[in-house]
């Protein structure tokens, strides 16, 4: 239960950040606290002691803020108690509800229950396997491109063609259409051996800007 004993009560002045008097009760009274209650918080998942005393200790810091800003007397018993009853309780400094299954909370709570993919399950009367088996990699890797590279990459083109002839630009968007590279040039109103020299230039030009790996890379 919350320390009743008010000796080393403080209350702090109205300011916007952890002042010095502040950090020193929690560096010197409340942290050690908390240490010695780290093994006694109940774990989900990867959670480990040191990552539960990290975040019991950054929700006792909001809470010495939030009363030094009322004007409110505590003691470092005080802040620990609720501190740890929080991460006991599952709440964390991140995230406080319990309706998310990826909630502690809503873990501790028995709400949901995470399942191994290579844990045997029933699929159907007589047939057994493990989850990844009947999920294809694909569907939870993502079968598209990411998206972030993708982006980058349409940034990259934009700069190379906005940084070039117009005809460059032509001969390319012909060539990316699945044209000839004759086509192309007729596009841009070259004879064969013209269109020749400007597929020589375009590579060149490529392989300066992106990198010999990076267009390696894009070769089917």
């Amino acid at each position: 239960m919350p320390n009743d004993d008010h000796e080393g009560a403080a209350a702090f002045s109205n300011d916007n950040a952890m002042n010095a008097e502040l950090g020193r009760m929690l560096v010197d009274d409340v942290i050690p606290r908390l240490r010695a209650l780290a093994a006694t918080f109940p774990t989900v998942g990867a959670d480990d002691e040191e990552e539960m005393l990290q975040d019991a200790t950054l929700q006792a810091a909001r809470l010495m803020l939030s009363a030094s800003q009322k004007g409110r007397t505590f003691t470092a018993g005080n802040i620990a108690y609720f501190a740890a009853k929080a991460v006991r309780s599952g709440r964390r400094s991140h995230y406080t509800g319990r309706s998310d299954v990826m909630s502690p909370g809503c873990q501790l709570d028995g709400a949901c229950r995470f399942t191994y993919l290579d844990q045997e399950v029933e699929f159907e009367e007589g047939w057994t396997g493990a989850l990844h088996e009947a999920i294809p990699l694909s569907d939870y890797l993502g079968k598209g491109e990411d998206p972030a590279e993708e982006a980058a990459r349409n940034l990259d083109w934009e700069l190379f063609l906005g940084s070039h002839p117009e005809r460059h630009c032509i001969a390319i968007q012909a060539l990316a259409e699945g044209r000839t590279m004759r086509e192309a040039g007729r596009w841009c109103g070259l004879k064969d051996s013209g269109a020749l020299n400007l597929r020589r230039k375009i590579a060149e030009d490529l392989v300066e800007f992106f990198g010999e790996e990076e267009i390696r890379a894009l070769m089917p």
